[in-house]
């Protein structure tokens, strides 16, 4: 959601703030400020819309080493510039930028106002200025820790002082805070990306500690101001990643990259091994004869990782007869879940910052089960709280709409569901096919890519509608899922994804030629059902596009345009399918020039409820 950074130094501060920020673009925005220490008084310039507006608006030039800034996401107040920022106390001596939720702001704000405070926005996040002045007196470090005291809701803050010219003051509880640690001088951040291209050495700051910085040291304090001990840890950031390498967007440069991420997520070719059939996946702190007392695993993701859960559940089920449970990680608190100690739980998410997915997990932790992580973002709040996992390595993901850490974490899935099917029930003859097919997918998925101009012309026709119908059935239906996902993200167009044996249950009512079907088939099972409902759509005047692993006679003449990718195994058909279905949410929304890296109201990281 929001990102925040902050600098002191020996640098001029703005253009470091500007360039953390412009790091940060791709978590998703509606304003952005910063505010330094200018001439010993905090200077706040802040603006609506893109980051090159905020520039703009910075004409004079500031003299200064020390400065926060922030990327809001619009939740309490619409978007505008006096809701945007870093927000100041009533006499300007602090300014802070904050991400998260004040959930007792309203509280908090009739109880300034009646001391007679005035305020110049509709964000709970300057009710947090306001009482960390009325608390100056007792100087900047207890103000905090007294207006920390009284707020409810989640926070990752950082406090910038009038009186205190090398000094910031950050804050975490339920929202992520990282301090980057360089040659005199320090950075704290959101997100490690903020400022990898300045230093990669990092500390994590925990919920419920307190972090002071000064330009050549930091010291962390938990909320009873007792210091805690913390090491700095080296990290390997995908700088490259915030490049789009000659690509017109980071959607389309992050699609081409998936041969190279699928491959990264079975470790080169070093997470198989072909003479056992089987994979390792060794962050799992799991001994293989633990894999016998698993009697139900239970994925928790949001979104696309969800959608990617879903077709865990079919591959997992399929080679290692388990079952597999997939929820929603937001309705998982509201439900008090199941846990027991025969069920493996597995958190999904690519930021590893998912608020809702966090939550889930705490209560999971809290009641003593066992969570697994399946995790893009290396020293991520989730990397922490699991008790092992495995990383995808995707590397940098940009765009907002999710791509190659959709197929990195089907992949690893994958590897996972044959890690356990070859202790548990799959033979040597299968687990060789399957090593050998895993390893043959990033050449099937560039020839798919050489194909990409054949999309436009199914592009071409889906941006004359206004909604889309999705299809597909057995593990082809989470494929439908993610795919009209990605059309609605990107393209604004309402899409919806229904198993193509329900059609009859209902969505039959809307076909027409005003609504088209995109319509996932491959060879296997359900191939007849799924040709008999194309059928069904083509005689009710529906338009049929068909994306499918072989190509006859029959399906030529029901199809009104076809996209055929290489053949595969049935149970990894979906990270061949899925590559067009995104191809066609990228060419469609370009064809209507949206803004396709950082669609409208939609952020890459969800860090807030």
């Amino acid at each position: 959601m929001c990102g925040i950074v902050g600098y002191l130094g020996n640098k001029e501060a703005v253009p470091v703030l500007l360039r953390g920020l412009k790091q940060l673009e791709y978590r998703g925005y509606d304003s952005s400020g910063i505010g330094i220490l200018h001439r010993k008084k905090i200077k706040v310039v802040k603006e609506e819309g893109k980051l090159s507006r905020l520039e703009a608006k910075i004409t004079e030039k500031y003299s200064s080493t020390i400065g926060i800034g922030h990327t809001r996401w619009a939740t309490h107040g619409g978007v505008t510039t006096e809701n945007a920022h870093p927000h100041s106390g009533p006499e300007g001596k602090v300014a802070i930028v904050h991400n998260g939720i004040i959930d007792n702001f309203a509280i908090l704000k009739k109880e300034l106002l009646a001391k007679g405070n005035i305020f110049h926005s509709e964000t709970d996040s300057e009710v947090v200025a306001h009482l960390v002045e009325s608390y100056l007196e007792y100087g900047p470090e207890k103000a905090v820790s007294m207006a920390l005291d009284r707020l409810d809701g989640t926070y990752g803050m950082l406090i910038l002082f009038q009186e205190h010219p090398d000094m910031i003051i950050g804050a975490r509880n339920g929202s992520p805070l990282v301090v980057g640690v360089g040659q005199n001088e320090m950075f704290l951040a959101s997100d490690a990306m903020a400022f990898a291209t300045y230093t990669q050495h990092a500390i994590f700051i925990e919920d419920g500690e307190m972090v002071v910085l000064n330009s050549d040291e930091y010291r962390v304090v938990n909320r009873q101001n007792m210091q805690i001990d913390k090491s700095v840890e080296r990290l390997d950031l995908d700088v490259a990643g915030i490049d789009k390498q000659g690509f017109s967007h980071f959607l389309l440069k992050e699609i081409f990259e998936q041969p190279e991420s699928v491959f990264r997520a079975m470790g080169r070719g070093g997470r198989l091994l072909p003479d056992y059939g089987t994979s390792l996946l060794g962050g799992l702190n799991m001994d293989k004869r633990d894999f016998y007392d698993i009697k139900k695993i239970h994925i928790l993701a949001m979104g696309t990782a969800m959608y990617a859960g879903e077709l865990g559940k079919y591959i997992i089920e399929d080679l290692a007869r388990i079952p597999v449970e997939v929820s929603d990680a937001s309705e998982l608190c509201g439900i008090n879940p199941i846990v027991d100690k025969d069920t493996i739980f597995v958190a999904i998410s690519q930021s590893g910052e998912t608020r809702d997915t966090i939550a889930a997990v705490q209560e999971i932790k809290q009641k003593g089960g066992r969570v697994l992580g399946i995790l893009n973002a290396v020293g991520s709040t989730l990397a922490r709280m699991t008790d092992g996992g495995a990383y995808i390595h995707a590397g940098s993901e940009i765009s907002v709409a999710s791509t190659k850490a959709f197929t990195s974490q089907v992949t690893v899935l994958a590897l996972l569901a044959l890690m356990i099917g070859r202790t548990r029930d799959i033979s040597l003859v299968r687990g060789k096919e399957l090593v050998n097919e895993l390893m043959a997918l990033p050449d099937k998925i560039r020839i798919i890519l050489e194909k990409a101009e054949e999309i436009k012309a199914m592009a071409d026709e889906l941006k004359e509608h206004d909604s889309v119908m999705y299809m597909g059935r057995g593990i082809n239906f989470p494929v439908a899922m993610e795919a009209a996902l990605k059309l609605k993200e990107v393209s604004y167009i309402h899409a919806e994804a229904y198993s193509a044996g329900s059609l009859k249950h209902g969505p039959l009512a809307l076909i027409s030629e005003d609504i088209p079907s995109v319509f996932i088939c491959t060879k296997g099972d359900y191939q007849e059902k799924t040709i008999s409902n194309i059928q069904e759509v083509r005689a009710r005047n529906g338009r049929v596009l068909v994306i499918s692993n072989y190509e006859d006679e029959t399906l030529r003449r029901v199809a009104d345009k076809l996209f055929v990718v290489p053949d595969s195994d049935p149970l990894l058909s979906p990270l061949l399918t899925i590559v067009p279905c995104q191809l066609l949410g990228y060419y469609t929304a370009l064809a209507l020039d949206r803004d396709i890296d950082q669609p409208r109201n939609l952020a890459k990281s969800v860090t807030t409820d």
